[in-house]
């Protein structure tokens, strides 16, 4: 493939299950893009697929809606036959489940600070009555900074995430890991803010920890979890915590979103405060890796 609309590839710059995400120009006025490709042909029923379109298109309208410096701006949207093609801001950097990959986390006080960014980009989407529904690490893109420019943490993937979360689950096929969706989400209730607070709090957990709150081999188990059982005390698995961190943690990860905190922003900042007591903090790495500092 050389040319979306008016848009030239560069080049591919990954692949996943519902398509292929590339690096393009805009030769209109010189801008660099990303261009996410979602493959529409997993649904058969033509009746289905008009209507999986048109959603697609009422979410990335709302996206569109979002101007804040750390949320991935959505541009266009151009629909084909098969494919939809998502055109957004191209970000140079690394998302956190790479970083967690490779353990290249940045340390405590930076990470604290990247947090306090993504908490108040999904308050500023909140306001606007826009969820995410799909916070989890490979949606956070921490950038490489302009040439003048600090390392930012981004949201990606708002009304994309929620259209693919949603769509592709019904009709049978699960995109992504859900890990980190909300009891609220898996129960098919109401979903609003603090959904997005409970899955910020398991991405939490897991830089802290080093494993996520809630695993399972099968997702009636993994449910069954996420739902009704309560994660280990951070301090048994991350000594450098405390109790009080813990609360926090709680908190946040409480099945009832009338006992979350009010925002994403008062969670983080009472995570920063209870890390304040912690000298010395550092997450931990996954089980298994080796830190590589």
């Amino acid at each position: 493939m050389n040319q979306v609309g008016r848009y030239q590839i560069l080049e591919e710059l990954g692949r996943g299950a519902m398509g292929v995400v590339y690096k393009a120009l805009d030769p209109a006025i010189g801008r660099t893009v990303a261009i996410k490709t979602i493959r529409l042909t997993e649904l058969n029923d033509s009746g289905e697929r008009q209507r999986v379109r048109d959603r697609l298109l009422r979410e990335a309208q709302s996206a569109g809606v979002l101007s804040h410096p750390n949320i991935i701006t959505v541009y266009d949207v151009l629909e084909e036959e098969n494919f939809a093609y998502i055109f957004i801001e191209y970000v140079n950097g690394s998302s956190l489940e790479k970083m967690l990959r490779k353990w290249s986390l940045p340390e405590g006080d930076t990470l604290l600070q990247f947090l306090r960014q993504v908490a108040e980009a999904l308050d500023y989407a909140h306001r606007k009555g826009i969820v995410h529904r799909d916070i989890k690490p490979a949606n956070i893109i921490i950038s490489e900074g302009a040439a003048n420019g600090e390392p930012v943490a981004k949201i990606a993937d708002f009304g994309v995430a929620k259209f693919v979360s949603h769509e592709m689950t019904h009709s049978g096929t699960m995109i992504g890991t859900p890990n980190y969706m909300s009891p609220e989400q898996i129960q098919g209730t109401i979903v609003d803010g603090r959904s997005d607070q409970f899955s910020l709090g398991v991405v939490v957990y897991e830089l802290l920890c080093g494993e996520k709150p809630f695993s399972a081999d099968n997702l009636p188990a993994l449910f069954y979890l996420i739902c009704k059982q309560e994660p280990k005390p951070v301090e048994q698995l991350n000594p450098a915590l405390n109790e009080t961190v813990d609360k926090v943690m709680r908190r946040a990860l409480a099945k009832d979103p009338a006992e979350r905190f009010d925002s994403c922003g008062d969670f983080v900042g009472a995570l920063s405060f209870a890390l304040g007591e912690c000298a010395g903090w550092a997450p931990v790495p996954r089980v298994g890796q080796i830190a590589d500092r």
